[in-house]
């Protein structure tokens, strides 16, 4: 029931159609003006991007403590992963890997092995950061420009991985950038972990529930308008074009008009990013409920078509302006 891709597809849509929350003009039929209207052009569109390169390990990626990108296969990444959603201005940014054993994958994938529960002693992460100059004009190997680089640590005096033996390792590195835009995003949101935490987690539930109900009963024109004050930030910063903006849209439609079935949000955990100001229900990475659900947002629905029963995870992120009560409706979706 997994898919990777219609999970990203999902971050990407709720991120460019969800900043119209206060213009009651704006509907499903005039969004994509709307939105090409907003997007600035600059001189240059310089974009920043990663290639990872995992050894015996699956991971997940942040960038400014944000949720970036997640690999929970033994899949290695092939082209270059644009991070330039999570870079809100010029200046120092941060990046963080988070590495986990492979668990049962090489059971899985070839039939032999044994579960494996910590990190081994081969266990690696090498990582590039890559410039464009202008994302527009050139965007093949010959224009990469490699501003930093870094591999995972071994011990002292030896090729072993310095986390061998750990269920978990973390490691954060810094680079920086220099971007034409500048956005607030998340930077303008109360600290998460100062509220109860067993009423935060029911108000963050019955939030992502009424997202959900929209979906489920395929409201295009309150999904259009949610409220969501840094939704422009994702199209800006991706220099997005108004047939890119109308090709995304249109996906978005026939996702959120197809027939569906909303799935019950149980066995997931909250989780914190971008420094406590932002908010996630997601299943586990290393003790999910169902091996589909692995890493996976709490939020999903199923719906059939030609391979059988699929399911789209709704990745919710949310955030807490301050001066904003804690209240369902005060939550904001990045």
């Amino acid at each position: 029931m997994k898919n990777k891709h219609l999970t990203l597809l999902m971050i990407v849509l709720w991120s460019v159609f969800s900043c119209a929350q206060q213009n009651k003009d704006i509907n499903a039929t005039n969004v994509v003006e709307y939105m090409a209207a907003k997007v600035k052009t600059y001189d240059k569109h310089p974009m920043y991007a990663i290639r990872p390169l995992q050894n015996n390990c699956i991971f997940e990626i942040l960038v400014n403590d944000v949720l970036l990108y997640d690999e929970y296969s033994l899949e290695k990444a092939g082209t270059p992963i644009e991070i330039n959603d999570n870079i809100l201005k010029s200046g120092k940014q941060t990046l963080t890997y988070r590495l986990y054993p492979i668990g049962d994958l090489m059971v899985q994938e070839y039939g032999k092995g044994d579960t494996v529960t910590t990190l081994k002693k081969n266990t690696s992460m090498s990582l590039k950061i890559i410039r464009y100059d202008d994302f527009k004009t050139g965007r093949g190997l010959s224009d990469e420009i490699v501003i930093a680089e870094h591999t995972s640590p071994v011990k002292k005096g030896t090729r072993e991985f310095i986390g061998a033996g750990l269920p978990y390792y973390e490691h954060t590195i810094t680079f920086n950038a220099e971007v034409p835009y500048e956005n607030e995003g998340w930077t303008n949101g109360q600290d998460l972990s100062k509220f109860d935490e067993e009423e935060l987690e029911a108000v963050v539930k019955k939030r992502n529930l009424q997202i959900g109900e929209l979906y489920q009963n395929k409201e295009l024109d309150s999904l259009v308008r949610i409220e969501h004050v840094n939704g422009l930030m994702y199209a800006q910063a991706n220099y997005r074009t108004k047939d890119k903006l109308q090709r995304i849209y249109d996906q978005y439609k026939e996702d959120v008009l197809k027939d569906k079935e909303l799935q019950p949000m149980e066995g997931y955990q909250m989780e914190f990013y971008g420094e406590n100001r932002i908010v996630m229900l997601r299943y586990s990475v290393i003790a999910p409920p169902y091996p589909w659900s692995q890493g996976q947002p709490a939020l999903y629905y199923t719906f059939k078509d030609e391979y059988g029963t699929l399911a789209d995870f709704l990745s919710i992120s949310l955030y807490l302006p301050k001066g904003k009560a804690l209240t369902p409706e005060n939550l904001q979706i990045l």
